[in-house]
């Protein structure tokens, strides 16, 4: 049985959007594609935008091994129906490692105060927030099958890992050393997920999921003008691939510091 890895994407435009390509880049780095089988689930508002496209071509490159599925965000049971049709795929083995990439942010949100909407907040905890934490309860049972089918590993990506990599404006210690202001909903919202994220870390520990459950903070493209997305992908790539036991419920920095706040 194939090994499977979920990779779950959703950021708004396109410019953020190359997170996609990131992602599958550094997921796939250091395993073989034919022995692994990839899932990049887009959102429909990215769907036909340049990034989406290249993972497009990714996928025709790689065959069987790399797929492009699209499902819609508004749509409950729609995105319902696609996990488990992702998971019934998977087979009994299970799903051992699935990302959460929240990078939702438009035009705008680095305004201040006065420009603020309540239609612009709700769209971005929907985005950065919801979202992911609804994904995260769809793909649970698979995790699960994956911890328990591999057993053998100890806590670790090969096991069962469930990974938000997110902004570092969401981490309360970005603001130290110098005020920004503006992106409240941006920086709100990936704060609020990070607290999501240390919630299912102890749930899965109170349960016994064997499921290792941690954040990783990165250089955004929205806010950070050194953002260098073949660095930021490499430097990802090693931090998943060395998260250990001791890196559950933390958040940690491109460089595998913990930044938790």
């Amino acid at each position: 049985m194939s090994q499977w890895t979920s990779i779950c994407t959703h950021a708004h435009t396109d410019y953020g959007y190359s997170s996609s390509v990131k992602v599958v880049k550094y997921a796939t780095s250091g395993t073989s594609l034919r022995k692994c089988v990839h899932v990049a689930m887009v959102p429909k508002h990215a769907a036909g935008t340049p990034n989406v496209s290249k993972l497009q071509d990714l996928a025709k490159c790689h065959g069987e091994a790399l797929k492009v599925v699209i499902y819609d965000t508004d749509n409950e049971e729609g995105m319902t129906t696609c996990v488990a049709d992702i998971i019934t795929e998977a087979g009994s083995s299970g799903i051992n490692l699935v990302y959460t990439c929240p990078d939702y942010c438009e035009e705008g949100m680095s305004s201040g105060l006065t420009d603020v909407s309540q239609d612009q907040l709700y769209r971005t905890f929907h985005h950065n927030c919801v979202i992911p934490v609804f994904l995260s309860r769809l793909f649970y049972p698979a995790l699960q099958a994956a911890s328990c089918a591999n057993a053998e590993q100890p806590l670790n990506r090969r096991r069962a890992a469930l990974v938000h990599v997110m902004g570092e404006r969401g981490v309360l210690g970005d603001f130290f050393g110098g005020s920004r202001g503006g992106m409240y909903g941006y920086s709100a919202s990936l704060a609020a997920m990070i607290m999501s994220m240390k919630t299912m870390s102890y749930e899965f520990n109170k349960r016994g999921d064997g499921i290792l459950c941690f954040g990783v903070i990165t250089p955004s493209p929205h806010t950070s003008r050194d953002y260098d997305v073949k660095f930021t992908r490499d430097k990802i790539s090693d931090v998943v691939h060395g998260a250990t036991a001791e890196h559950h419920g933390k958040c940690l920095d491109v460089n595998g510091r913990d930044v938790s706040y």
